[in-house]
């Protein structure tokens, strides 16, 4: 073991510092753990989470662009629309009729939010704001892949560069500071760690004890097989999206309370470190197989990792390289015991 690894690391003040550099690719990483679980992909997790961020700010100390107000509210709206299709039944004109509500609500919802914003919403309504943006990118990417029948991958990469590009233009390509004192609290010490821990706890929770999570793993496992079963595929595949969307949002809120600032280049590569830390963890991108506690696992893989390498020496240039080749070699295990036991 290198010495100075062992003199800094293994330190009561050091170990602690791991798990809140870990805190927001933990978060993130439970709701990859639910897409990679129905065999998808998410890529555009670090660009929502920047999306998040400055609806956050923007809300609270000044007022958001009303797209982002109509966004947050868009899953009301999408929940309303459900309920009516569902009261009326097959009846005729059901579809245009639940829709037409839907729109009705968002519209009235999102007028009364951008009143409520003038001047500045404050906190609390920029923690709504900002977790209402995340489920409705969730939704967004989940409905276009189960209704659109669009892959994963370029459903999510569309999001990826629009969800980037909506942040830029909602600040004009300026960060967004002067944010509530209250909000910094959360974004270090044992309350950044307990809020990634709940995480955990909830999404394990849902994914291993619940009816949702046994079916979002059917699909993952035979997405023909559940169907034939009676799972309602869609439902469910969109479920892991929005999922996706809120734990993005929620590390949107501990990265921004970090620094009290909502920046526009924040989350940058976050989506390629949730996956890492799911596949690290023992999760297969064949669906089917993951877990939240493993995840949890390689998140702080990956963090104990790279501040291993800071503390040998080992150049940043050469830090990606050495990890990249870990995430490589876990998935060709992977592989190879699937080849093996086939």
């Amino acid at each position: 073991m290198h010495p100075q690894f062992a003199r800094t690391f293994w330190t009561r003040d050091y170990l602690p510092n791991i798990l809140q550099q870990a805190g927001t690719n933990i978060i993130a990483a439970v709701g990859m753990t639910f897409v990679i679980m129905t065999a998808g992909i998410d890529l555009s997790v670090g660009s929502v989470l920047a999306l998040c961020g400055v609806s956050l700010g923007l809300t609270a100390v000044s007022s958001p662009p009303p797209f982002i107000a109509y966004l947050a509210v868009a899953p009301l709206g999408v929940l309303v629309a459900m309920g009516a299709r569902r009261w009326l039944g097959s009846r005729r004109g059901g579809w245009a009729a639940g829709a037409a509500l839907g729109g009705a609500t968002t519209l009235v919802a999102g007028v009364t939010l951008l009143r409520g914003c003038q001047g500045g919403g404050g906190l609390v309504l920029g923690l709504a704001v900002a977790l209402g943006v995340g489920v409705a990118c969730g939704l967004a990417n989940g409905l276009v892949i189960t209704k659109g029948s669009v892959p994963p991958f370029v459903a999510t990469l569309g999001m990826l560069t629009a969800a980037r590009g909506l942040t830029i233009y909602a600040t004009e390509g300026n960060s967004v500071s002067g944010l509530p004192e209250g909000l910094g609290t959360v974004g270090q010490g044992l309350p950044l760690v307990a809020v990634a821990l709940t995480v955990v706890v909830l999404g394990s929770a849902l994914l291993a004890r619940t009816r949702t999570g046994r079916y979002i793993t059917a699909i993952g496992g035979n997405e023909e097989a559940a169907r034939l079963t009676g799972v309602n595929v869609a439902l469910f595949k969109t479920l892991a999206y929005v999922i996706a969307g809120l734990t993005a949002a929620i590390s949107a809120v501990v990265l921004t309370a970090k620094f009290r600032l909502a920046d526009t280049g924040a989350g940058m590569n976050a989506e390629l470190s949730a996956i890492a830390a799911v596949v690290i963890g023992g999760g297969s991108l064949s669906g089917g197989r993951a877990s939240v506690p493993g995840s949890l696992v390689g998140a702080l893989t990956i963090a104990v990792l790279n501040a291993g390498l800071v503390i040998v020496g080992i150049p940043d240039t050469l830090q990606g390289v050495i990890i990249g080749a870990v995430i490589i070699a876990t998935v060709l295990v992977d592989q190879l015991q699937r080849g093996g036991n086939a």
